[in-house]
Order: C-alpha cells, then structure tokens, then sequence
C-alpha cells in the first residue's frame, strides 16, 4: 500500500481509469486503497448509452452507493426488483445483496459517483439471480 499523505486531491477527469467489464464505460478511480485509502473507495463512472447489465454480484463487507449526475442509473436487486434512479438521487445497497447496474437510457450516457465502504477487492460474481427471479426488461 502507498504511504498514507495528509491530503489527495485529484479532477475527476485526471484520475487514473479502467474500462467496466463488458465494454460498458469507464470508471475514474479518484480514491481507493492504490492512493492510500483503507475505509473508502469512491469512483465516477461514466456507463456507455444502451450499455448491457453489468455483472451479478454481491459485497460480502462493502456498502454501495450510487449518486446519479447525468442520465438515469438502473439498478436490479435479487428478488427481481429494477430501480430507475434520476439524476441528484441516491441509491445505497448493504452488504450481500446480490445486484446488478447499468446506464437505464439507450440515448445518453449516465454518469455516477459509486462509493464502498470499506475499500478493497470485495467483489463476488455469481451465476445468476438467486431462485432464478429475474428483474424486469426496461419497458
């Protein structure tokens, strides 16, 4: 781990990046345990317009938190539940709900600020939805 610095400041478009999985977008990696962060990780990112569901997966530790800034974040839970989060809204989901997001219009890009705490590797893909309840398509 990087020494720990008193301060870390970072534009959002200046932040190291890495693609989402599947081609969906890029995520701007502002603050996560590569700069020193144990407690946090707090990303932007950007999802691609018409972009496929991410994984299926859980955080057995982390809470998640999604902040919308442009476009409409959808968001499937297990127990076939889809969420369409506008933009100024906000969506937390605890530790081991399993879940999936992606951007929820054809025609624009959706941008979001994702938050997990705590910070590192915490991520569980799964084969498919839990009694095999799908969310619902988007209309």
């Amino acid at each position: 781990m990087p020494e720990q610095t008193k301060f870390h400041k970072v534009k959002i478009l200046d932040a190291p990046t890495r693609s989402l999985a599947m081609d969906r977008g890029t995520v701007f990696r502002c603050v996560d345990p590569d700069m020193g962060s144990s407690n946090v990780d707090v990303h932007v990112n950007v999802i691609k317009a018409g972009a496929s569901r991410g994984e299926i997966h859980y955080h057995a530790k982390a809470e998640n938190v999604y902040m919308v800034l442009d476009g409409q974040l959808e968001v499937c839970i297990e127990g076939g539940i889809r969420y369409v989060l506008e933009v100024g809204e906000v969506g937390f989901i605890p530790p081991g709900v399993i879940h999936t997001a992606t951007n929820a219009r054809s025609d624009v890009a959706c941008k979001i600020v994702e938050v997990y705490a705590p910070a590192g590797r915490d991520f569980h893909e799964v084969e498919d939805w839990p009694d095999g309840i799908q969310p619902p398509n988007p209309d």
